[in-house]
């Protein structure tokens, strides 16, 4: 034991109830604290064991003698934070009343519980030890956040929670989210890694505009990982070797953290080839990905259609005690080239004072090339500007089963399901 052990021990005394199972024959217990409904504790507690078995089987190793959850339920609930042995997570009261929320629940622990090995064991070189009086910098969240939340879907997935085309249709509203970002364009997934400290939990109303979540577009970056890798080696092989060999030959071996480039290294190893250029395009550049051959390797469609067919504003418009103030700008879009601002208010649009309804149809309820009319107070200073709508930019993405495919290609797409 250490002080960074001491660190990362989450310590709570209360009323709370706790409830237990074993797991891989290692005690697990839940600590839950606030008001709750658990309409089947059996069925709960056999599904907590369901998922983190799932996650044992990734790894292959159990570095376990005890693990707690400490479960907050409160109506603020959500999220949560990874400790050596243990997790907080924050759920309200009706989760577990809820399909969705249920679902939602389970994946939220498969996240937090990866992370055990994730981050706390297999780690980037700068996660640990840690200086405690200076922020720890790295480039990699993309891979202890957004790989933890790509192999959380794989493991709730094979688990059983969610079916093939429901996990399809998650991967297809990541790409849609990540795709549609206009940051995406702009910030390579690791300067977003770095920039943690001062972006991404401190938004502001342009940060879409100038960067990327680590967490959506590292987990799209883990699919196309682990689709390469499961091409590359004939479905011999997964992104959880990866992380097998990275627990084996740092956590165990050298019990350090990983570079960069061994990270790189590592995943070469694996598939048996290197992914140097995709690395370098579209990790540390902003190149996007070709998911579409890749998700070919295993027999699957990737399509995408306009997200409406009318023209769009491209800004958020809220009506505060019946002012209209603009409260984001999209980069790019038709509010942003005609010199629209954030905190400008709208007060007449074509000639008339704004509605809510007026409001919404000139968001994206009007064709293309539509005129708009503005009047708008800048500070002190108001004028009008005349905006034509432009056509809707964004597209949604699905991802399908090819009629088409292949034996062996339909071989692969089960290898890469943990089938």
């Amino acid at each position: 034991a250490n002080y960074d052990e001491l660190a990362d021990s989450p310590i709570e005394i209360g009323n709370q109830q706790v409830l237990n199972f074993t797991t891989q024959n290692t005690p697990h217990q839940m600590a839950m604290f606030g008001p709750y409904t658990l309409p089947d504790e059996a069925k709960f507690l056999a599904d907590m064991k369901r998922v983190t078995e799932e996650a044992q089987r990734v790894v292959g190793q159990n570095p376990l003698d005890h693990y707690l959850f400490i479960v907050h339920n409160t109506e603020a609930g959500g999220g949560g934070l990874e400790h050596l042995y243990s997790t907080t997570l924050g759920a309200r009261p009706g989760t577990y009343a809820s399909e969705v929320g249920y679902k939602n629940f389970m994946r939220l622990v498969a996240h937090e519980y990866f992370h055990l090995w994730n981050v706390k064991r297999i780690r980037p070189v700068a996660l640990g030890p840690f200086n405690y009086d200076q922020e720890n910098y790295t480039h990699m969240l993309w891979v202890s956040e957004g790989q933890t939340e790509y192999m959380a879907n794989q493991i709730t997935e094979r688990a059983g929670f969610y079916t093939p085309q429901q996990y399809y249709d998650h991967l297809a509203g990541q790409l849609t989210a990540v795709e549609n970002t206009p940051g995406n364009k702009l910030q390579p997934v690791s300067e977003s890694s770095f920039n943690a400290w001062i972006d991404y939990y401190r938004p502001d109303e342009n940060s879409r505009n100038s960067g990327i979540s680590y967490y959506d577009k590292g987990e799209l970056v883990g699919l196309m990982q682990d689709l390469m890798i499961v091409q590359a080696s004939r479905g011999e092989k997964h992104l959880d070797d990866v992380f097998r060999l990275l627990y084996d030959k740092y956590y165990k071996g050298l019990k350090r953290g990983f570079t960069d480039q061994e990270y790189q290294d590592a995943v070469a190893q694996v598939a048996g080839q290197r992914f140097d250029d995709f690395f370098q395009n579209c990790v540390y550049g902003t190149r996007t990905p070709d998911y579409a051959t890749a998700l070919g390797y295993v027999g699957l469609t990737l399509n995408s259609a306009s997200a409406t067919p009318n023209g769009v504003l491209g800004a958020t418009i809220a009506n505060r005690g019946g002012r209209y103030l603009v409260t984001a700008v999209k980069r790019d879009g038709t509010a942003w080239n005609g010199g629209l601002n954030v905190n400008d208010e709208i007060t007449q649009l074509n000639g008339a004072a704004p509605t809510d309804e007026a409001v919404k149809q000139a968001n994206n309820g009007l064709a293309a090339g539509t005129v708009l009319k503005l009047q708008v107070k800048h500070g002190a200073q108001t004028h009008d500007l005349n905006l034509t709508l432009q056509p809707d930019a964004n597209r949604v993405y699905q991802i399908q089963p090819s009629p088409q495919a292949t034996p062996e290609q339909q071989r692969l797409l089960a290898k890469w399901l943990g089938k």
